[in-house]
């Protein structure tokens, strides 16, 4: 089986400018060339653990959860539709494997977002006032703490539009619910929060 090692296959699945983009990859993995899913999974892995981490503290599971991600998305890769970001599938896909790894031990995980991540409306830390700073971070880490204590259909929808920057339409389609469900539920979820980090005097 030829693959991204020759020459000759790489050349006629990349673009003439060079790195190919998901859809030429994706083509030519169904077209066979199956060592195109390669550079797929080095293009996303960062981004699909960084995801499962926040539902997922043990490394180890992460690690196991996140490469089972990239297999059952290479089984499934015919039933791919281009209608939704390759991106946007790969957290679908990771997102229903975490809810049924959660579901085994629910008492054991809680979400949470990371403090170095920058959730919308968050301000920034690059500052020559360092008191700023450490109040910055001591409001990121509250905030994550509030969306912890988000109830589960608020956090999910939080996570994956505030953090992941997932659309609307998307995250609808991930929690398979409709998107008035998605906007009603992350309206609560910012009054919960607003609620929460009122002390901040940020909304």
């Amino acid at each position: 089986m030829s693959g991204l090692t020759s020459g000759n296959t790489w050349d006629a699945t990349c673009d003439a400018d060079g790195e190919p983009d998901d859809e030429t990859l994706i083509k030519a993995v169904l077209d066979g060339e199956t060592d195109c899913f390669a550079p797929l999974v080095t293009r996303y892995q960062t981004r699909v653990m960084r995801f499962i981490l926040k539902y997922e503290y043990n490394t180890h599971d992460a690690q196991d959860l996140a490469q089972e991600t990239f297999l059952q998305a290479f089984r499934a890769l015919p039933s791919f539709n281009y209608r939704a970001r390759f991106s946007t599938w790969l957290t679908g896909i990771a997102f229903n494997l975490i809810k049924n790894h959660i579901s085994r031990t629910p008492t054991k995980r809680h979400v949470h977002l990371d403090i170095d991540e920058q959730p919308e409306g968050a301000p920034g830390f690059a500052s020559d006032n360092p008191a700023r700073d450490y109040e910055n971070k001591q409001l990121l880490a509250a905030m994550a703490q509030a969306v912890a204590a988000l109830p589960p259909h608020m956090r999910d929808a939080i996570v994956l539009v505030a953090s992941e920057g997932l659309s609307y339409e998307e995250a609808a389609d991930t929690l398979g619910v409709p998107v008035g469900t998605v906007k009603s539920r992350l309206c609560r979820a910012r009054v919960q929060l607003a609620d929460a980090l009122s002390v901040y005097r940020v909304a």
